[in-house]
């Protein structure tokens, strides 16, 4: 009988989520924030099925800005779930396009869905950004020095390739620039977000693995230590026995704090200085 009554309680509470749409947010796909170069740049925007004003976050995805090796998927339905609507967008990829395309491709996103807030119910005040690997490099050059609206309240960044000078050598960094750092020099350095912390940048939460051999985790340090020097607040997080690509597909506690991270600069607490 117990049995009976535990396999009607779960069929009653799959039917309940099939009633519901089986996600407690709608998604809608291919939303165009820009159209540049002959072609359109969009992303899909997920809508939280809750009432009144809600905390908005842009989405950036990695793969060495040269691909879309990490779609941010998962990340963007685990803040959709916790209430935040989530744009996940693209961006133009290099060679084909060079710095700073992708960097003006993110900011233009930012002030998309800041322009469009009140047809989506965002708080325009409550915009952040969440990237990892080169969507975190993006969307620190994007979010740490705006002077203008979206100002954001907090970035999270797994991953981050913080300063390229690092790599002199790497043929991403080169696919990017379009030039070795012995040519350019100041372009690399313009292009690293260690460059663009102001005493005025927004809060920042950054996780890395551990293992990581291909950005490695002295990155974050490097990335850390600017904001620091700063009085940025800003807290880590070492996602442990994973690498690179690990860090993206296991790093659920790590995330977990990031969604919190968000909502403790929606209370005006301060986990980053913790």
């Amino acid at each position: 009988m117990k049995l009976i009554l535990l396999v009607a309680g779960v069929l009653a509470l799959v039917a309940c989520a099939s009633l519901r749409g089986g996600e407690p947010y709608s998604r809608q796909t291919g939303v165009v924030y820009k159209e540049v170069d002959g072609q359109a740049l969009a992303g899909d925007i997920y809508l939280p099925n809750k009432p009144g004003l809600k905390p908005a976050v842009v989405v950036v995805h990695g793969g060495g800005w040269t691909n879309r090796s990490g779609d941010m998927t998962g990340i963007s339905k685990r803040l959709a779930k916790a209430g935040f609507v989530v744009y996940n967008i693209t961006y133009r990829l290099a060679p084909a396009h060079r710095h700073p395309a992708q960097r003006n491709d993110v900011a233009d996103a930012l002030v998309w869905l800041h322009d469009n807030a009140e047809r989506y119910q965002i708080d325009p005040q409550r915009i952040g950004g969440w990237g990892y690997s080169a969507g975190a490099h993006l969307i620190l050059l994007a979010g740490l020095d705006r002077t203008s609206p979206p100002m954001l309240n907090g970035i999270v960044a797994g991953g981050t390739p913080a300063d390229l000078t690092a790599w002199p050598n790497s043929p991403l960094v080169y696919k990017l620039i379009g030039k070795t750092l012995a040519e350019a020099e100041s372009q690399w350095l313009e292009a690293s977000p260690v460059n663009h912390v102001s005493e005025e940048s927004p809060p920042v939460f950054l996780y890395h693995g551990e293992w990581d051999k291909l950005v490695e985790p002295e990155q974050m340090a490097f990335m850390a230590d600017a904001l620091s020097k700063k009085g940025v607040p800003v807290q880590t997080r070492t996602v442990s026995w994973q690498g690179h690509i690990g860090a993206y597909f296991f790093a659920g506690s790590a995330e977990r704090e990031a969604v919190a991270f968000f909502k403790a600069q929606e209370t005006g607490q301060d986990l980053a200085r913790q």
